[in-house]
């Protein structure tokens, strides 16, 4: 992940002028602004999921190698050198997956940008909100080039508050913690089937409450999806399901929904359920026109739900 890193101006003459000079620590504010985490718990997911890809892509060319070898005496000369050469396909999909996704402007950095671009950004407009708010004229990175600074010309803190309003109260030690968890959508017509739909929108879900981090424990993608794996229920988990395996986790929330497809319509229905009740908090419902648009009409109808938590 990026580190943050403040534009500072120089002034030559500040003789010339009166001149209150501020510090700001841009190490803690990047450590301390909530987005922070979220964006590194998305960042981190995003990677593990990568790695994940190219473990199946290395394992499927193993399992052809392996085959190759307990074959061999079986094999016809045209079969093994077809055998070959689906291996050395499969190689070049591995080697160019990696380097699509890892490699130097990959996906990875890509990713890395979308997710700090916009943190740097809202730290700069913060540390000249305060400065401006607090009168200085000049705010210095508060370095070890610093020998002295005093605590009242120190912004940090200022700037960290005034970046974690919108995140209202952390969670302090010793509360209760919620966990919540989001489920795959149920798939409810073939073409949201055939466009994967379901695990697509857990996936944006759960980029998204990834904000929500500093305020609940949230239960894992993997742990989440483990759990339906282990139990054999399929790729389209019911209420009852969802439920139970809620209960037997100690979740406290869990999101469930439908989706369907209609042609470049898209429908959806999300439902925030409280486990030890089976009671259903609220349900918000949707319909997009654009595949590009879910992304964020998921992002925004999750912080809906998320506000009905009392």
């Amino acid at each position: 992940m990026k580190k943050f890193i403040i534009a500072v101006v120089f002034f030559s003459m500040l003789a010339a002028v009166e001149t209150k000079i501020g510090f700001v620590d841009s190490d803690r504010v990047f450590r301390e602004y909530q987005a922070t985490a979220a964006a590194k718990a998305e960042f981190n997911l995003y990677v593990n999921e990568a790695r994940d890809s190219a473990a199946v892509l290395r394992q499927n060319i193993e399992t052809l190698k392996e085959e190759l070898e307990t074959q061999k005496l079986m094999l016809s000369e045209e079969a093994r050198l077809r055998k070959l050469d689906e291996i050395e396909s499969l190689t070049k999909v591995h080697d160019q997956y990696l380097q699509n996704v890892f490699g130097k402007s990959g996906r990875v950095q890509q990713k890395n940008d979308e997710l700090m671009i916009p943190i740097l950004d809202q730290i700069n407009e913060s540390v000249s909100v305060i400065a401006d708010r607090e009168g200085f004229t000049v705010v210095l990175e508060l370095s070890e080039n610093i020998l002295f600074a005093s605590s009242e010309l120190d912004i940090t803190d200022l700037v960290i508050d005034e970046l974690n309003l919108e995140y209202g109260p952390q969670i302090i030690p010793g509360e209760i913690v919620q966990y919540i968890a989001i489920f795959p959508l149920r798939e409810e017509n073939p073409e949201a089937v055939n466009a994967d739909l379901g695990q697509r929108c857990q996936d944006d879900l759960y980029s998204a409450i990834a904000v929500f981090s500093q305020q609940y424990e949230i239960v894992s993608k993997h742990a989440v999806n483990s759990e339906i794996v282990s139990r054999g229920l399929g790729r389209n988990v019911d209420d009852t399901q969802a439920y139970l395996i809620g209960k037997e986790r100690l979740w406290d929330y869990i999101i469930v929904g439908t989706v369907n497809k209609f042609a470049t319509r898209i429908d959806y229905t999300l439902s925030l359920k409280m486990v030890a009740k089976e009671e259903e908090i609220f349900k918000k419902t949707n319909s997009i026109t654009e595949d590009i648009k879910l992304t964020e009409a998921l992002n925004n109808d999750l912080r809906v739900l998320m506000d009905k938590i009392k």
